[in-house]
């Protein structure tokens, strides 16, 4: 009698476990349903923790079938391998998430250049999230003694009429920056390639400190790396992401940053 009371109490506690991550799990898939722009991450969320509710329902099955593969020895060690892979990932992504957590904001005492991060621009017009961005580098350069170099990066892509530096340069010109303390760097097209020759930049300039960077959250640790990596010792200041967005676009961070770190 005591054992059958054992085991229904521990088949109680696995069902209440079961339960809490499914909904905890559905929370998370509706937030990456229904964000506002749809990105890589929106996918990378609904896979992910449409797996883990699917997990969930169907535990006895899924139990069944590990025990039945779980005999083979071939299919153990493939098993043991994806458990493996799948748990240094996860690592992974616990590490990025500090890192991102920590990053997001980094005070610097006497600001002397800002680094604006580009993002999208629709026609002539900047994005919403381009203007938190914008926004976030006026709260650092504006009226400020003394005065603050801004460097804006981002070059011409797809569906934009202008360069992303033009379309910042003007938007902080209506603003109030003065605009011989705004440098537009025009030619990148990528996080790095900000980087790299906003560095140029603050080199020919002789700034070595008093550096601050200038993106979303969710993407200023990633900025940091690359700064190391091109000689620039950065603090951040960060435009907040509207949150429906947010998740969407910290799972999309995750993959950048797992690419980031293998090239």
């Amino acid at each position: 009698m005591p054992i059958t009371s054992k085991s229904s109490s521990q088949s109680k506690f696995s069902i209440i476990i079961r339960t809490v991550i499914a909904i905890v799990s559905g929370v998370m898939l509706v937030w990456s349903v229904i964000n506002v722009r749809v990105t890589e991450g929106t996918f990378v969320g609904i896979a992910g923790f449409g797996a883990i509710i699917a997990v969930c329902v169907f535990w006895g099955p899924f139990c069944r079938a590990v025990r039945f593969l779980w005999r083979k020895i071939s299919l153990r060690i493939i098993m043991l391998v994806f458990g493996a892979v799948i748990a240094f990932l996860a690592g992974m992504c616990v590490y990025f998430t500090v890192n991102m957590m920590i990053r997001a904001e980094v005070p610097v005492d006497e600001p002397k250049a800002v680094i604006v991060l580009g993002c999208q621009v629709k026609g002539e017009e900047p994005s919403a999230m381009l203007k938190s961005r914008m926004n976030a580098a006026l709260e650092i350069a504006y009226g400020k003694d003394p005065e603050v170099l801004v460097i804006v990066c981002g070059g011409k892509g797809a569906g934009e009429d202008i360069s992303e530096a033009e379309a910042m340069r003007r938007y902080l010109i209506e603003k109030g920056i003065p605009e011989e303390l705004i440098i537009a760097e025009d030619n990148s097209t990528s996080t790095e390639e900000n980087i790299k020759n906003a560095s140029e930049i603050l080199s020919e300039r002789g700034i070595s400190d008093g550096i601050v960077l200038v993106t979303n959250e969710f993407h200023q640790y990633r900025a940091y790396v690359f700064a190391k990596r091109y000689g620039i010792s950065a603090g951040a200041h960060s435009a907040r992401t509207y949150p429906l967005n947010l998740l969407n676009y910290w799972l999309r961070e995750w993959a950048g940053l797992f690419y980031q770190s293998v090239t």
